[in-house]
């Protein structure tokens, strides 16, 4: 029998490789980013991102060789919105993105959070600059979930932990 293995992924010497020193405004710690590649090759890191009151919302940081030289946006990238989406009102986590070739667009599930426990919502953006929110997808209690980039028998599936 051969032990041996090919490693898939490095990590790197840098790890962390994003702190929230390097925060272009105040928070308290950047974590669990979704990620993806951009047509033009840039990665694209969706960050999880906790305020100094403790609620999370997302920041989008963009490096060309995805390991250095990350340009933060300014500002948040994507608040919480309790108003029209009362689920979200101890924000929002764990971002999940899929390109889907069929829509053109990007699918970000993530974890919204509310005093009825974390659910399942989607988002769908063309530039992580203007989001088109559907709200919960996967009621509470479940979280973590990633969509497939395409359909199975003419529907989308997801893996998700309840």
């Amino acid at each position: 029998m051969n032990n041996q293995h090919t490693e898939l992924f490095h990590r790197s010497k840098l790890n962390p490789i994003l702190k929230a020193d390097n925060w272009p405004y105040p928070i308290n710690s950047v974590f669990n980013p979704g990620a993806t590649l951009l047509p033009d090759g840039t990665t694209l890191l969706l960050c999880r991102v906790e305020d100094r009151r403790g609620l999370s919302h997302f920041c989008a940081a963009r490096s060309k060789n995805g390991i250095d030289g990350w340009v933060i946006d300014s500002q948040p990238t994507l608040l919480p919105d309790p108003d029209n989406f009362p689920e979200e009102l101890w924000g929002i986590e764990d971002p999940r993105i899929t390109f889907v070739e069929e829509l053109k667009k990007y699918v970000i599930v993530y974890t919204a959070f509310t005093r009825d426990g974390p659910g399942v919502a989607l988002a769908l953006t063309e530039d992580f600059i203007n989001f088109e929110r559907f709200g919960v997808i996967m009621p509470p209690e479940d979280k973590d979930a990633a969509l497939l980039p395409f359909r199975i028998d003419g529907n989308w599936a997801m893996a998700h932990r309840p």
